[in-house]
């Protein structure tokens, strides 16, 4: 909905109202239900590990873990804003600050994962989840 009022603008973003109608199930329990988590080896072939939190206030943590060869272990903790990025709740934005934006697209969640594209379509990711 957009509504003009002197000068003001208000676009409301229907995408993210958890009340979607009897056509689409909300997935956004689901999402916050659990930690996801993956491991993987970067582009410089440390070994990683990293966790999301999504919270069904639209809150969320990105934590990571990287190994060094040396024993040594850099952790890092993230903090973004998610939100539903069209209405059949197949992508979610996650603003990290300004102008640090991802996206997480062709989202699957089912038997305890979730999946989809980080960032570009030749970046599969797929979590597992943890209660």
């Amino acid at each position: 909905m957009i509504s003009f009022t002197s000068c003001e603008v208000e676009v409301d973003d229907f995408f993210d109202d958890d009340d979607i109608g009897e056509m689409y199930y909300s997935r956004s329990r689901d999402l916050c239900s659990r930690t996801w988590e993956d491991t993987y080896v970067n582009v410089d072939g440390h070994h990683c590990f990293q966790a999301l939190d999504f919270y069904i206030d639209r809150t969320g943590v990105d934590y990571q873990e990287v190994r060094y060869p040396d024993g040594s272990v850099e952790t890092m903790e993230h903090r973004f804003r998610w939100n539903w990025d069209n209405f059949q709740q197949t992508v979610i934005r996650m603003e990290y600050g300004p102008r640090d934006v991802s996206y997480l697209e062709e989202v699957r969640i089912g038997g305890n994962r979730l999946s989809g594209y980080l960032d570009s379509f030749d970046n599969y990711v797929e979590y597992v989840g943890r209660r």
